[in-house]
């Protein structure tokens, strides 16, 4: 079973954030995790995943927002008994500042974990910032094992995994539309949001400047720009970023800092960390096995 595919970092400069308490266990089909956030803090997270995402949330955020493919921006702040579903594939990303501790129950399911027969747990919409006292139960049931190992009883887990996707088929019924059905950008609007990427890299660009460039909506945007580029437009911006970035290492004198900075990602541990997850490797090594 894959490890839970959550990046959690604080925000500004990408220090990695304290976690009072982290559980952890698998079985077929099926992870769970418990996390207890210590406080004060303001954090960045963000979520891409081939597993099915299950999260019940236990805290107040006195700031941030939420991101989700396809949903609209939310900033709630009491996250008290809140529950979030992200399909496999579904991108996540958001911020959160907290001044008490926040905890969450993560449950990660596969494929394979059997639901309805008619319905593909990674075609159902994503869903956040809601309440269902079932989901909610079984979500509390997975922690309890977490807590006591001698819940651990064999096949337990995986049946509250087949209970829970039954219940994610009822609460969240309606799947995502087809890819295949959604328009996309033409090539001259693809040129044109990237020409203005490139020319504005070591800017903040906000994915609302890019949708006024082609006169879409924030949300419109991204789905189009998803459908014709492969990515969203967020991911392809670090691309570019990544790309001048080679360049300049390979071409220019500079220090990381400065050309993080030109790049716009900020500093140098923003810059390493997109190196590590695009190319493999970090802009020190780049630049020593370039040259």
């Amino acid at each position: 079973m894959a490890t839970i595919d959550v990046n959690w970092s604080r925000r500004g400069d990408g220090g990695a954030l304290d976690l009072e308490i982290f559980k952890r266990k698998s079985w077929t089909g099926v992870s769970a995790h418990f996390v207890k956030i210590a406080a004060p803090v303001t954090y960045d997270f963000q979520l891409r995943s081939p597993l099915n995402y299950v999260a019940l949330h236990d805290f107040y955020r006195v700031d941030g927002e939420t991101r989700v493919d396809g949903l609209p921006r939310s900033t709630a702040k009491d996250l008290r008994n809140k529950l979030s579903y992200i399909p496999a594939g579904c991108e996540v990303e958001g911020w959160t500042k907290i001044e008490k501790p926040a905890s969450i129950i993560i449950v990660m399911l596969g494929p394979s974990v059997a639901g309805p027969p008619t319905v593909d747990l990674a075609k159902l919409s994503p869903r956040t910032d809601f309440d269902d006292p079932m989901l909610r139960s079984l979500m509390v049931r997975f922690q309890a094992i977490l807590d006591d190992a001698s819940l651990d009883t064999p096949g337990y887990a995986e049946t509250l995994a087949e209970l829970l996707a039954h219940e994610l088929a009822r609460t969240t019924g309606t799947p995502k539309p087809s890819t295949s059905t959604q328009a996309g950008l033409s090539t001259s609007q693809i040129q044109l949001v990237t020409e203005y990427m490139d020319s504005h890299l070591s800017e903040k660009t906000s994915i609302s400047e890019l949708a006024a460039l082609v006169d879409l909506t924030r949300f419109h945007f991204i789905r189009a720009f998803k459908q014709s580029a492969g990515v969203p437009p967020h991911q392809f911006m670090i691309r570019r970023r990544v790309d001048r970035a080679k360049e300049m290492l390979s071409e220019e004198e500079a220090s990381i800092a400065e050309i993080a900075e030109r790049t716009g990602f900020g500093s140098p541990v923003q810059m390493t960390r997109a190196f590590r997850r695009m190319i493999g490797t970090t802009p020190s090594a780049f630049r020593r096995n370039d040259c």
